[in-house]
């Protein structure tokens, strides 16, 4: 999930003590109770030492939650602000306050650093008698970086908690469309500690065209959640096209706190028929409120007045009209050599986070994602043809009118003067502001830009390009 968070934090300590085949329950004293949850670190209640028999089909329900939680990296241990915060813990936490109910299933493929990975049915935290989970199965081995781990979740998932509808939830870190060369450098980018559902035990991810691809082979999902940084971007939610109902994710960063889970399976337990008006209108009301609030670490709480915050909801079926409309703005602005238009936007354009370390690079000349609505509002008003206003009013009207069902922007950028409220919900790739662009940018990329669905079926990679050679000037 990025929870990018200043390096955010994570461990989920699962621990499942060798029990003797004679375990009698019924001959256990309190002080056996006791004694028991003492020396276990992750207390388990009474009847989680009773081995489950094998899983069967379970009845049909409303939903089944499908969380990859992919925590075999830094976020499974790391600082917060000088503090330590258990985020995947916390996040399991928070579902076992609701747990799996008559209505929705939740279940989550837990991977820690070390530890290789554990399926698990989350149930209500009952404390002594149940600690609120069940344990499927338990591969230390698993690469939680290897697409084919999510299919093979999601497949277990449906057959063994069938459902009327479906979530999946990837939960990671994120760094958009970019699929870095893990030969040369680490999750990420060398400079940062992000990546794409990364694996530090493996060295492996999932690249872009690999999201698309899980989808393709589990079927589709009623909701694709992205808990993870920079990853509603038109390059990845493209690769998803008409394989969910509803796409769910960030342009910038996504905190360590992440989704509030607890809240998320209230929300589907109390109106599992809701439609995407009104899931869109839950998540932006939460996270407005949840930025307003701050965030709660034991007992301090931290402000977010100063932190960039996004939050939409894309329509995936609306995905396929968008090359259209980009090839029309593309072709508008270049055949009109609408050249200070360009230049304005590459200069002004809302950006989100960066490729190398925020901290060091806060006027964000090495940030390549910007929001798509105002960058096309930027050359629309300073464009010297009719021809490229009324194209950039068109992908403008598209944006907000079918692809964007619902979005938030939090807080400012007084460094860049970004006003995060006037984001359109959806980013994409364009020209950086720095001039040159370094030569070893290049050299951390896996894939290539002109590779990738968006760009086979549309011209942006060439308008990129083009606008490379605008600024460069």
């Amino acid at each position: 999930m990025k929870k990018i968070l200043l390096s955010a934090v994570l461990a989920l300590g699962a621990f499942i003590p060798a029990m003797a085949e004679d375990f009698d329950l019924p001959s256990m004293t309190a002080e056996d109770v006791l004694e028991m949850a003492e020396n276990n670190q992750d207390t388990k209640g009474i009847f989680d030492f009773i081995k489950p028999d094998k899983p069967q089909p379970q009845p049909t329900k409303e939903w089944t939650v499908m969380v990859f939680m992919n925590a075999k990296n830094d976020l499974s241990e790391s600082s917060l602000m000088g503090l330590v915060g258990k985020w995947a813990k916390k996040d399991i936490a928070e579902m076992k306050d609701v747990g799996t109910s008559d209505k929705v299933n939740v279940v989550v493929e837990h991977g820690k650093k070390g530890k290789g990975s554990k399926r698990l049915l989350i149930l209500k935290d009952n404390g002594l008698l149940s600690s609120g989970e069940k344990v499927y199965s338990e591969d230390p081995k698993a690469d939680m970086g290897d697409y084919k781990r999510v299919v093979d979740f999601v497949k277990w998932s449906k057959a063994t908690f069938p459902a009327r509808k479906y979530m999946l939830i990837i939960w990671n870190h994120g760094l958009g469309w970019i699929d870095p060369n893990m030969k040369e450098h680490t999750a990420g980018t060398g400079a940062s500690d992000k990546g794409i559902a990364f694996d530090d035990d493996t060295k492996n991810y999932i690249r872009t065209r690999e999201m698309g691809e899980i989808l393709r082979q589990t079927g589709y999902v009623d909701v694709f959640m992205m808990n993870a940084c920079l990853m509603q971007m038109a390059e990845v939610a493209y690769e998803m096209k008409g394989q969910a109902g509803l796409i769910v994710g960030s342009e910038e960063t996504m905190l360590a706190q992440g989704f509030d889970y607890e809240k998320l399976l209230n929300f589907m337990n109390s109106n599992p028929g809701f439609t995407n008006a009104q899931a869109g209108a839950f998540f932006m009301n939460w996270y407005k409120q949840f930025y307003a609030e701050g965030m709660h670490i034991g007992p301090l709480t931290v402000p977010l007045d100063n932190m960039a915050a996004t939050l939409s909801t894309l329509d995936p079926n609306a995905l396929g009209q968008l090359p259209p409309y980009l090839d029309q703005f593309a072709n508008a602005a270049m055949k009109n050599n609408e050249t200070e238009a360009v230049k304005a936007a590459v200069a002004n354009v809302i950006r989100f986070t960066s490729v190398a370390d925020p901290a060091k690079d806060t006027k964000k000349m090495l940030a390549p994602y910007v929001d798509l609505y105002d960058f096309a509002r930027i050359v629309g008003v300073n464009a010297k043809n009719p021809e490229t206003k009324r194209a950039a009013d068109a992908l403008m009207g598209f944006i907000k009118g079918k692809l964007v069902l619902d979005s938030v922007g939090i807080n400012k950028d007084a460094t860049n003067g970004y006003d995060y409220s006037k984001t359109g919900g959806v980013a994409i790739n364009m020209t950086m502001k720095m001039k040159p662009v370094p030569p070893q940018f290049d050299e951390i990329m896996e894939t290539k830009y002109s590779d990738l669905s968006l760009s086979k079926d549309s011209m942006w990679d060439e308008f990129v390009t083009w606008t490379d050679g605008v600024w460069a000037e």
